[in-house]
């Protein structure tokens, strides 16, 4: 679907400086492809944060697939020439994700996870295991045991020896894959806590979990219309997420509330 038809499609969702900025985009096409966000917000006298929810009432992703879907359709039909601003395009989405990271408040997923009887993660594919995997590795280090469930089949065996007092972090790239959803739905069917890791966009597991932690991904065209999704931000997510625990136990445990 083109931009065009996306602001057809979510018209009445748009205020007079979301028009604006449509506008803009429409009169300097190749040149709004290669701006940054701050760099565009300037243009359109208005903040990056309103550029960037510009772009998700258009039920994308941010900033960055904004420019992805620009750099599509200003490229001639059966050119298959790499985005030369890819590099770029993938910096920014990063340094912007982290600057989010850095200022979100973990206080309430850390509560949960130190106050829970057990801690358990599930990730769906490759890249989602391995994250589970290396926040099991990394919350070794405070003294927490994080019990990594692999595929549907450990998912369903685990279940019945739940409790109330477990947390469960399910970790998916769109939210939406039919099998960590139904996990999701028998885990709060028990009022077992669960906290999602997803990318940021409304999607269906996040509502099903008692918190959610979002995180921006970036897509780039790598050539012959294919995009690629930067997804290593989750890695990064898992990190801070063990630093900031790590802060807070030893704040916890120094005054002996545990």
């Amino acid at each position: 679907m083109k931009l065009a038809e996306l602001v057809n499609q979510h018209y009445k969702e748009l205020s007079s400086n979301d028009l604006y900025i449509w506008d803009y985009i429409q009169a300097h096409r190749k040149e709004c492809q290669n701006l940054s966000i701050v760099e565009l917000a300037q243009r359109c006298h208005v903040s990056k944060t309103t550029i960037l929810r510009f772009a998700q009432k258009l039920s994308l992703k941010g900033y960055s697939e904004l420019k992805v879907y620009l750099s599509w359709e200003n490229r001639p039909s059966g050119d298959m020439v790499i985005d030369e601003h890819l590099i770029e395009h993938v910096c920014d989405t990063s340094k912007y994700a982290i600057d989010e990271l850095r200022e979100r408040d973990f206080t309430d997923i850390c509560e949960m996870l130190y106050h829970s009887g057990r801690i358990f993660v599930y990730g769906t594919g490759a890249l989602q295991d391995s994250v589970a995997r290396e926040l099991q590795r990394m919350f070794l280090y405070c003294g927490e045991f994080v019990y990594v469930l692999s595929g549907e089949k450990e998912t369903e065996m685990v279940l019945p020896f739940l409790s109330r007092d477990d947390v469960v972090i399910l970790i998916s790239l769109r939210g939406e894959g039919e099998l960590i959803n139904e996990f999701a739905s028998q885990l709060r069917l028990r009022s077992i806590k669960t906290i999602s890791m997803t990318r940021l966009k409304n999607n269906e597991l996040a509502h099903k979990c008692t918190k959610s932690i979002y995180i921006t991904t970036s897509q780039v065209m790598i050539g012959n219309h294919i995009l690629h999704e930067a997804a290593n931000l989750y890695f990064v997510l898992a990190e801070l997420l063990f630093l900031r625990y790590s802060q807070y136990k030893q704040k916890q445990d120094g005054i002996g509330i545990r």
